[in-house]
């Protein structure tokens, strides 16, 4: 195989840059109908990895980290009121191991998908962070 074209690369840079508007002629040119990414890439000079990763780049709006976590709004809203059922005094005393009653933990979370997600009564916390993490 015959190389027809020779570039060196003089001084201490000794990789090439290139703006981001040959990034894209670049990207558009590899990425058209018809054409071999392979042979585009040995035209343009560069290895077909990067056209690759510039086209992804580009995809996602030009960064390449991925966006950070951020917070969500998170609303509390109380019970509806619910009527509790009069106490009647038991006749004989409540054994020692008789505990009162409480309601129930709840915990609704609606993800940015849509998908709700309710938990209610004891939950193991890393439990519950498995699931919210399977579904995010």
């Amino acid at each position: 195989m015959a190389y027809q074209r020779v570039e060196v690369l003089t001084g201490r840079e000794r990789r090439r840059s290139y703006t981001p508007a040959e990034k894209v002629r670049m990207v558009e040119e590899a990425f058209r109908p018809g054409v071999v990414v392979t042979e585009a890439a040995r035209r343009l000079g560069v290895h077909e990895s990067l056209l690759y990763r510039w086209r992804d780049l580009m995809k996602v709006g030009g960064t390449s980290v991925a966006e950070p976590p951020s917070f969500v709004a998170v609303t509390i809203t109380p019970e509806p009121s619910v009527t509790e059922p009069p106490v009647v005094a038991p006749s004989e005393p409540l054994p020692l191991s008789a505990t009162p009653a409480t309601r129930p933990a709840v915990v609704e979370v609606i993800l940015p998908s849509g998908a709700r997600l309710r938990l209610e009564g004891a939950v193991d916390p890393a439990l519950a962070a498995a699931v919210v993490g399977a579904l995010t």
